[in-house]
This record gives structure tokens, C-alpha cells and sequence, in this order.
């Protein structure tokens, strides 16, 4: 009786040991789970702010390219400045004569 005794308390005492093996194993995953979720909160938060900037970034290039004019406007500009400039020079040596 006291061996069965004996053998029912080492085998409690070793599944209480293995119980809490498994315990810390767990509890270490779960520290690494928590501190792994707040990594990436904190690498989402950035990329959101990121991501704000840039949209930030390309409406001011928007208004930016909107505002400024391409080459083919200056182009078309200087030419009819230029036809304005000879039909005012033919307008006043027209008067002179």
C-alpha cells in the first residue's frame, strides 16, 4: 500500500512538474505574442503616418503640376507673343509712313 502510495505521488509530483514546464513554456510564448502585437502596432502606426505624408505629399503635387504650366503652354505662349509683338511693329511702322 505505501509503495502504490508512493508511486501515485511521484507520478502527481512529475505531471505537477510537467504542468508547470508547460506553464512557463506557454507563458513565454505568450509574453513573446504580446510584445510581438505591439511591435507591429507600433510599425502600423508608422506606415499609417507614412502613408498621410505621402498622400499629403501627392495632393501638393497635384495642385503643384495644375498650377505650373508644361512646355508645350510656354511653347504655344511665346508664339503668340511673338505674333503679337510683329503685328505691333507693322502697326506702327504702318503710323510712321
Amino acid at each position: 500500500m505505501a509503495g502504490n502510495l508512493k508511486q501515485r505521488l511521484d507520478s502527481l509530483s512529475s505531471k505537477a512538474l510537467l504542468l508547470t514546464e508547460r506553464y512557463a513554456s506557454l507563458s513565454e510564448r505568450h509574453r513573446e505574442a504580446l510584445q510581438r502585437i505591439n511591435d507591429l502596432q507600433a510599425t502600423l502606426e508608422r506606415k499609417e503616418k507614412e502613408m498621410a505624408l505621402m498622400r499629403q505629399q501627392i495632393e501638393e503635387l497635384r495642385v503643384v503640376s495644375v498650377l505650373a504650366p508644361n512646355h508645350a503652354d510656354v511653347e504655344h505662349t511665346r508664339k503668340f507673343l511673338a505674333e503679337l509683338v510683329r503685328d505691333i511693329d507693322k502697326c506702327i511702322s504702318e503710323l510712321s509712313e
